[in-house]
């Protein structure tokens, strides 16, 4: 069993993510996914709803039959309204690239997390300037 406290403590307190992996061996994607959902009380069918993808697929993912794409988890954590730690700490173990500011397109989802946007408005500050939406 996952003390979720500490983990959270560790995720955002850490500066090296490898630091909270080796801490808690056991931890996968989608063990964090549901602690998090747990944690903040969110269930399975709030979250789909504002999701943009189909409910067979985020079955799938939930049910760990196919591995998310890094958007499908962005879109994710911010349906869930997740910080940018959080949120990096969720793309690595589901062994993907972290944000990075270097890059335009992850700089503007990095300032939409720092500042609450939702989806809908990321995906709008994306189009407008012809960057792929989540």
């Amino acid at each position: 069993m996952i003390a979720t406290d500490r983990l959270f403590l560790l995720v955002d307190t850490c500066s090296n993510i490898d630091e909270v992996k080796n801490l808690f061996p056991e931890l996968d994607f989608l063990t964090y996914l549901y602690t998090i959902l747990g944690y903040y009380n969110i269930s399975t069918s709030n979250l789909i709803k504002k999701l943009e993808m189909d409910e067979q697929e985020y079955d799938d993912i939930f049910a760990g039959k196919i591995k998310p794409s890094r958007n499908q988890i962005l879109q994710i954590t911010k349906a869930i309204n997740l910080d940018l730690k959080k949120t990096n700490f969720l793309l690595t173990l589901a062994d993907k690239t972290i944000l990075n500011p270097k890059d335009s397109r992850d700089s503007l989802i990095i300032f939409s997390i720092k500042n609450h946007y939702n989806l809908q408005q990321i995906n709008l500050i994306l189009t407008n300037c012809h960057l792929q939406n989540i």
